[in-house]
């Protein structure tokens, strides 16, 4: 093999697209489903444990309400409490935030991002998986069709390291027994 084969070769990591993508749909299937259970379990708990909301929204205009103080300043004549005018925010209770939806943007934004990391670790790890596939049954293609037979070489890392050694001592034997002939 050329060095430039090698180079080009080692960056494609959709070797075998039918298994590395049934590969990476059955992971992701897999964490959908956990996805969706912890969505339902979290909508049960929010429906039994919390009666309705737990979080509102604050008004967006203020309401006047008055505090009771003491006056020190008071004559003796004067009351000792007066009532200062102060502006709250009371929750607006027509939006209601409850606990449910707290955690359902939680957990799906979450989930996207596992979705994602779960992706790009199913590509690469399939890789190391695909690439000896490949290369076992493109060799034994090979030998099937009559083409000379080559051994079998996988990269360092690569998942199948012991199947590549039986069948490269398999081709060496089919090797030499080919030459005492």
């Amino acid at each position: 093999m050329s060095q430039n084969h090698k180079k080009t070769f080692r960056f494609h990591y959709l070797i075998d697209k039918e298994f590395q993508l049934k590969f990476l749909a059955h992971y992701s299937l897999l964490f959908i489903s956990g996805v969706l259970v912890t969505l339902g379990f979290l909508y049960w708990l929010n429906q039994s444990k919390y009666d309705g909301g737990a979080v509102f929204r604050l008004r967006q205009d203020a309401q006047t309400v008055f505090w009771k103080v003491e006056n020190e300043d008071a004559a003796p004549s004067e009351l000792k409490d007066k009532f200062v005018p102060r502006e709250i925010y009371l929750p607006n209770y027509d939006h209601q935030l409850n606990m449910y939806t707290i955690q359902f943007d939680a957990v799906v934004t979450l989930s996207v991002l596992y979705l994602l990391l779960i992706t790009v670790f199913s590509v690469f790890k399939s890789h190391k998986m695909a690439g000896p596939v490949f290369s076992i049954k493109r060799s034994l293609q090979r030998m099937a069709s009559g083409e000379p037979i080559e051994t079998i070489r996988i990269r360092k890392g690569d998942e199948f390291q012991e199947l590549v050694e039986v069948l490269n001592e398999v081709i060496q034997k089919r090797v030499s027994d080919g030459s005492r002939k």
